[in-house]
């Protein structure tokens, strides 16, 4: 089987979006950030206006309990697009000429072999960690942070039906 398809640089950042989101690591800093944070902040919103503005308690809390809440329902978003942010920043800095652009995938005797503009790369199916199907991108990890990104829009359902199922063959 062989298919050919293009890797933009939204391609890498959605993909980057997906392993974090998977990532065990990225999920306990992901949750510090959620839930620890504003706790710590809506006791020192508290304290400050009690103690410092001498002003009610009652008011204090009911600032910090929506501080708390507002923080906690927006942080997902503001998470992702700092880490869209930080990821296109990264990729401006240097040549990415071998990430981006044209590729070939092609399955033969019991290896992939992915082939672009200025690389070549043959893996073994045997080495293929996992596999991940989002809705844009299929997900070939080769190890905990190293994948092959495959984006859907290149596939039809039968083709990419025929192309899991071979790749879960190793």
């Amino acid at each position: 089987m062989k298919m050919n398809f293009e890797i933009t640089k939204d391609d890498y950042i959605n993909f980057n979006l997906h392993h974090l989101e998977n990532s065990k690591s990225q999920k306990n800093t992901f949750n510090i950030l959620r839930y620890v944070i504003p706790i710590i902040f809506s006791i020192l919103i508290y304290f400050i206006g009690t103690g410092i503005l001498n002003q009610q308690s009652i008011y204090w809390i009911i600032v910090a309990i929506i501080f708390s809440i507002i923080w906690i329902l927006t942080y997902p978003k503001q998470y992702k697009k700092l880490i869209a942010k930080q990821t296109d920043k990264i990729l401006s800095e240097g040549d990415n000429s071998s990430i981006f652009g044209s590729k070939s995938l092609e399955i033969v005797d019991g290896t992939i072999v992915v082939k672009g503009d200025f690389t070549s790369e043959t893996v073994s199916l045997e080495s293929i960690k996992d596999i991940k199907v989002y809705e844009d991108m299929i997900l070939i990890y080769i190890s905990g942070f190293v994948a092959h990104i495959i984006p859907r829009r290149y596939l039809d359902k039968e083709t990419e039906k025929e192309f899991i199922k071979e790749l879960k063959n190793s």
